[in-house]
């Protein structure tokens, strides 16, 4: 039998956060500052482990209940999965190895568990397949448990993530998805998720909470919600140009109990100056990518209009954040106003973020002077 490696104690507990693929970093920093908010110890905190795009791997000094209670509050994550142990294959007969360590080795939630599913991340050369996997796993709970495998109605999800020749058992936490947390009544086509609207937020790595806050794009009012909730004392204000999307938006922030704190306006976004009463120190926006743009729409002198105009409201120093999905027309965009000397932003990051299936840009400046 393949020796088996318990990887959680009753004062260490490890985890795995999954999030959109470039956010594992803002995952990390999100898990650490709360762990220290609640006086946890961080042994280990890892974007993409093992090479894992969308994964994040945390320790916490803390029992399973205390750590768990910190990643719950997180707002850059998606699942939680609490890996239990680990064990290596031999070169012969791997899936019956797979299936004798699941029969033998408890899984917690399992002996509660009406039904089950299991799931597989493999990764490197074998001579099985992942389906193969999740059978010889599936196998050998239905040996130790005696349990139901439901693969759409199921109490409990066990990952069984095989890497080279290394398997890690774990179990999925969270039924549904952390970022799933905004009750919307309006549900406009591709709307942004919570936790990449919270990440946008978090990236200009403000040295204090700001005064005010403005999507000039707001749609759903995805983005001020979650600025109203980061920031409980900031003013927000969301502003879009269909009145379809104002009310709609503002059913959203009603939803969410926040209609004294957030102000949803009708106005063009290239003519911020006329909606905008306080300077922001923060615009923060995910610009439609197709259909709401228009077709045939000049992209670069789009986005040069948008940034002359959120450089016109923006407070001296202040931040632009802003997520674009092609961003050659928007760099060329910048660097057409620069060069014309009609604004001044300094681009301090820009990464790539997987969203929705595509890969756009975000783009974090701060105005010069």
């Amino acid at each position: 039998m393949s020796s088996v490696r318990l990887l959680r104690s009753p004062d260490r507990t490890p985890l795995l956060l999954t999030t959109n693929q470039g956010l594992e970093d803002i995952t990390a920093e999100e898990f650490e500052e709360a762990a220290r908010a609640a006086s946890v110890s961080v042994a280990a905190s890892q974007a993409t482990p093992d090479g894992m795009t969308s994964y994040t791997y945390v320790v916490g000094e803390a029992s399973r209940e205390v750590v768990l209670d910190i990643a719950r509050s997180l707002r850059s994550v998606h699942h939680i999965l609490a890996p239990e142990y680990t064990f290596d294959l031999p070169e012969t007969d791997p899936l019956a190895t797979i299936r004798a360590v699941l029969s033998e080795h408890d899984v917690p939630g399992m002996a509660g568990a009406s039904s089950f599913r299991v799931s597989t991340l493999r990764r490197g050369d074998h001579a099985f397949t992942s389906v193969d996997v999740m059978r010889a796993a599936g196998a050998g709970l239905v040996d130790r448990y005696g349990t139901d495998v439901d693969l759409e109605d199921y109490d409990l999800e066990v990952r069984v993530d095989v890497r080279g020749s290394r398997v890690r058992v774990s179990t999925q936490i969270t039924d549904s998805a952390l970022s799933k947390r905004q009750y919307r009544v309006f549900q406009p086509p591709a709307a942004l998720s919570p936790n990449v609207a919270y990440a946008l937020l978090r990236l200009p790595h403000l040295t204090g909470p700001p005064g005010v806050v403005i999507d000039p794009f707001c749609g759903s009012g995805t983005i001020p919600i979650e600025a109203a909730r980061y920031w409980p004392d900031a003013t927000i204000v969301g502003i879009d140009r269909s009145a379809e999307v104002v009310e709609g938006a503002r059913r959203n922030v009603a939803a969410e109990s926040l209609e004294n704190r957030i102000h949803i306006r009708a106005g063009d976004a290239l003519a911020l100056q006329d909606q905008v009463q306080t300077p922001p120190d923060l615009v923060v926006t995910n610009p439609p990518f197709g259909k709401r743009l228009g077709s045939g729409l000049d992209l670069v002198s789009f986005y040069g209009k948008l940034l002359l105009a959120v450089h016109g409201v923006l407070q001296e120093s202040g931040w632009f954040v802003v997520l674009v999905l092609k961003p050659g027309p928007f760099s060329g965009a910048l660097q057409d106003v620069s060069a014309a000397g009609s604004v001044s932003f300094d681009v301090r990051h820009v990464r790539r973020v997987q969203v929705g299936g595509l890969h756009p840009r975000i783009f974090i400046m701060q105005k010069g002077s």
